[in-house]
């Protein structure tokens, strides 16, 4: 965390530059001014996140340069240092916004613990201000997976996003396990084909480019005018698949979807590209498959987005008995053995989910299934589906297993005694980070730093997650009020918890029902 020192007497500033270990507490000190004017210039050089400065000094003083320098950024946290202690000065910094008020001569434990208290605060307010932007992150890209899995993905992107109503959809899918390549390469330079992608697309519109459930690229293509739509000759992608043979050793297939002219058909359209992806499976050939050149079973079913959700907050949650469940449930509604060619893209399907899952969570699969994993062989074999079935299911109590034995180290102990603390007190409306840490006896940022590393997510989402997954399993109940539900996550105000509801979900509680 950076610190600017402000003085205009040099021996202050070494004073306070040399007697403190600033490195020991996680501060350094970026840059030094010798009056109020100098600050304002190092200030937008250095971006300090805390400033010390003293009140009396040459051209602005010290109210005056916290006035401008709060009045640019109102979040930045500044100690004035003063050799007077008239309430007058303390009065006006508190008004200004100043953070605190030092008084010389003062002990260097008063310092370092006004300090200690702002960088907690700073840490805080960045943890908020990243999670904001993982949040409009997240809130965009989960609205671009509902309008491939879900009839209304119901967000404040709905409009806006894309200028015309003429779509096509590609998608690009790697042979995890069925390629001379160690899969986790495969999936690490599966992110350079993303940002590949990015800059090879050239239409006369506008595209959207992300991942699916499965970590397959889902390009989302909009075009300004219908014949430019119907002339794509998708040369970008047929590039691409030269380009991960030749340079990167790898196959991918892709897969085209039929026009369409609504952005409610997108997900239609996202389950063509799905169905012509089956045909690379069946012929074991990679290439681009084009769904309009094909005749398909445009009614096949497929397993719905909220199992996906569903899956992953049970792996989170090292829940195995709950996801066998969930699969076994979804596969007797799909009904996948009644269509055999179609079945081994459902089962690889599933194991995709599984696969995305452990590398984003820092895993190798080899580590988990070991060298000799080739699930598409045992996928396509002729043994019933049961067995196959049993594959799945067995893969995934694999993984479940091996996170379990791989938890044991001291942070990752902090980290799961914080998640069941939250899981058992979530619904207390006080329930903050500063409790958890104070319970834990373990320092706030650490806890912070520990938790995210371990489940890929802040404290504060996790808690929030937490709840309302439980407010929705309630509301499908159908047995308390929503007054009820709201108190009994933790929210006290219903209009508020309607709030972030709507904010998590997509859709406000009282449609809950409608969308299951």
């Amino acid at each position: 965390m950076k610190i600017m020192i402000v003085d205009d007497m040099p021996v202050f500033r070494e004073y306070l530059r040399n007697f403190i270990d600033w490195n020991a507490y996680g501060f350094e000190i970026c840059c030094e001014a010798k009056d109020g004017k100098e600050a304002l210039e190092l200030y937008e050089k250095y971006l300090p996140d805390i400033v010390l400065a003293d009140i009396v000094m040459p051209y602005y003083d010290g109210l005056q340069l916290s006035e401008m320098l709060l009045a640019e950024n109102p979040d930045l946290s500044i100690i004035l240092i003063t050799g007077n202690s008239e309430f007058e000065y303390a009065r006006k910094a508190v008004k200004l916004g100043v953070c605190d008020f030092i008084v010389k001569p003062f002990e260097k434990e008063e310092l370092i613990i006004s300090l200690l208290k702002l960088q907690d605060n700073v840490n805080r307010h960045l943890e908020e201000q990243n999670e904001k932007e993982e949040i409009q992150i997240k809130q965009k890209e989960d609205f671009l997976r509902k309008l491939i899995y879900s009839n209304n993905p119901g967000s404040q992107y709905e409009s806006g996003i894309f200028p015309s109503e003429y779509f096509l959809v590609a998608t690009v899918k790697t042979e995890l396990h069925e390629n001379k390549v160690n899969p986790d390469n495969i999936v690490k330079w599966r992110h350079i084909l993303y940002e590949l992608l990015h800059n090879m697309i050239k239409i006369n519109g506008v595209f959207e480019i992300f991942y699916d459930y499965e970590g397959n690229i889902v390009t989302i293509l909009n075009f300004l005018d219908k014949k430019d739509m119907e002339n794509y000759a998708a040369y970008e992608f047929k590039d691409l698949i030269d380009l991960a043979r030749k340079h990167l050793g790898f196959n991918i297939s892709v897969g085209i979807s039929d026009y369409c002219y609504r952005i409610s058909q997108i997900k239609d359209a996202y389950y063509q590209t799905i169905q012509a992806l089956s045909v690379s499976y069946n012929l074991r050939k990679s290439g681009i498959f084009d769904y309009r050149k094909m005749r398909l079973n445009a009614n096949q079913e497929f397993y719905s987005w909220k199992i996906i959700d569903d899956i992953y907050y049970s792996l989170d949650a090292l829940d195995y008995e709950r996801i066998e469940r969930l699969i076994s449930a979804e596969l007797d509604r799909i009904r996948e053995y009644e269509n055999p060619k179609f079945a081994p893209m459902i089962y690889m399907s599933l194991l995709s989910l599984l696969f995305s899952y452990i590398v984003k969570n820092g895993r190798n699969i080899d580590d988990i299934f070991g060298k000799d994993f080739y699930p598409y062989t045992m996928l396509t074999g002729n043994m019933p589906y049961t067995k196959k079935r049993e594959f799945i299911y067995d893969c995934y109590k694999k993984t479940v297993e091996f996170k379990k034995e791989n938890t044991d180290s001291a942070e990752a102990v902090i980290a799961e005694k914080a998640k069941l603390y939250i899981d058992s007190h979530f619904h207390e409306p006080d329930l903050t980070v500063a409790d958890i840490s104070k319970k834990l006896h373990v320092n706030q940022t650490y806890l912070r730093r520990m938790f995210k590393s371990a489940y890929n997510m802040t404290m504060s989402s996790y808690i929030t997650a937490v709840r309302m997954k439980k407010a929705r399993e309630l509301i499908m109940e159908g047995r308390q009020k929503l007054s009820s539900i709201s108190c009994s996550v933790g929210y006290n105000d219903v209009s508020y918890f309607t709030k972030c509801y709507k904010k998590f979900f997509g859709y406000l509680p009282s449609a809950t029902k409608n969308k299951f």
